[in-house]
């Protein structure tokens, strides 16, 4: 991949949180020799990585670079952060202010229907690409029954793929709290049966906006 505008936001907004986050365990891994090898670690992992495509063409780019702001800073430790370590660094890093402010700012917009043909849309273009591409996404976007809800099936994950290529395929559940953490910003609630990252055949979104009808029937 190329080094974007992408991934110096991604390293910005979540390597700074993931640093404090981890030094409560060891203190040493939030100092400026421990920062800049996992900046290095960051910068290559970037490097050999396949593309997939800007922003405007992938959304999800935003998801795979921070994948790898976690995973250099886990291969920085050289083996000495537990896996539950990794885990809450993952999960406090995304509730940090920044993080949380992007995505409430999309509460007003996340449950219109134009936002789901937008996924829609977006998916299908990114799913030609998948083919050839194991970082891409694949996703089948099931539009809802109103604008409170639809459902989407990932059969494929760049994480996953992210994980396979540095070994560290086992780190990848953890991540997946990024889509819970982010759809609960904003104003969504996630009903999620399987993951790709645990052995599933897909990861089946079920997107409820919170209190909707939708959302009071997946809780019954």
């Amino acid at each position: 991949m190329q080094y974007t505008f992408c991934e110096k936001l991604m390293w910005f907004a979540l390597g700074r949180p993931s640093f404090r986050q981890v030094e409560q365990e060891q203190p040493q891994w939030n100092t400026p020799i421990f920062r800049r090898k996992a900046k290095a670690i960051f910068d290559e992992m970037v490097a050999r990585t396949p593309d997939i495509g800007g922003l405007k063409e992938n959304p999800l780019r935003i998801c795979l670079s921070g994948g790898m702001v976690w995973l250099s800073i886990y291969k920085a430790a050289d083996g000495s952060m537990a896996e539950n370590t990794f885990a809450d660094m993952v999960s406090g890093s995304m509730d940090s202010p920044l993080i949380r402010t992007a995505f409430k700012m999309k509460k007003k917009t996340a449950f219109t229907l134009k936002a789901q043909q937008f996924r829609k849309d977006t998916s299908e273009r990114t799913n030609q690409l998948s083919k050839d591409n194991s970082f891409q996404w694949n996703a089948e976007v099931i539009l809802g029954r109103d604008a409170d809800e639809y459902r989407i099936n990932y059969r494929q994950c760049g994480l996953c793929a992210l994980g396979r290529q540095e070994g560290l395929l086992h780190l990848v559940k953890h991540m997946c709290v990024l889509d819970t953490m982010s759809i609960d910003w904003m104003g969504g609630v996630l009903y999620r049966t399987k993951t790709l990252a645990n052995g599933g055949d897909c990861c089946d979104f079920h997107i409820c906006k919170k209190g909707s009808q939708w959302d009071r029937e997946a809780q019954a």
